[in-house]
């Protein structure tokens, strides 16, 4: 039985805090996780952003049959992957994904990498899917005790990363379930509240 299955709670609280703070001595690993994982979430929303900004005007949609046969996936397949592996999105939010995914992968300079960036899809849809459903599991006491073990540890960060960490979790994007997802903007919001 690993860390993460005997002590959820605490593995996730070391996951949220990790990616957003200085290293964090006493973190457990899952809580340590999670953070990079967001922090992960934010750097990559930026240099998205970062990229659109800079592109020239978008070209015309990929036909949709360009993915069949990249990696032995289907678009369908493609499509389910993201649906099954991250559930904590919106239908449009997903849809988004997909598109984007869909525009990376047609891009003929990704064509030597789309079997590596099909199974890092795959990979982090399958790591965020388990994420999710641990936490989802847990009881509404277990998910309260989470938020308030959070918040000392928000307070340690810095006013723009809680900014940031507070604009990540309004979005949606974080993969934890909706009720965790609004304790924690509750205790950031005190956090802020605190200085």
């Amino acid at each position: 039985m690993t860390v993460v299955q005997r002590y959820p709670r605490k593995a996730f609280l070391a996951l949220l805090c990790a990616g957003m703070a200085a290293p964090v001595q006493a973190a457990e690993p899952l809580t340590l996780f999670l953070l990079k994982m967001l922090r992960d979430q934010l750097a990559t929303s930026a240099i998205e952003s970062a990229a659109r900004a800079a592109a020239a005007p978008p070209a015309a949609p990929p036909i949709m049959p360009a993915l069949e046969g990249i990696h032995g996936i289907s678009e369908e397949q493609l499509r389910g992957l993201i649906d099954v592996g991250f559930v904590h999105l919106s239908a449009a939010q997903r849809a988004k994904v997909y598109a984007s995914l869909v525009r990376m992968l047609a891009d003929p300079r990704n064509a030597v990498a789309r079997p590596l960036i099909i199974e890092e899809v795959a990979r982090q849809a399958s790591m965020v899917r388990g994420v999710h459903e641990r936490l989802s599991a847990l009881s509404a006491a277990e998910k309260r005790a989470i938020a308030a073990e959070a918040r000392p540890e928000f307070e340690r960060l810095p006013q723009e990363d809680l900014d940031k960490l507070m604009q990540l979790l309004r979005s949606g994007v974080a993969p934890v379930p909706r009720d965790l997802n609004d304790l924690l903007i509750a205790e950031i919001g005190a956090a802020t509240l605190s200085r």
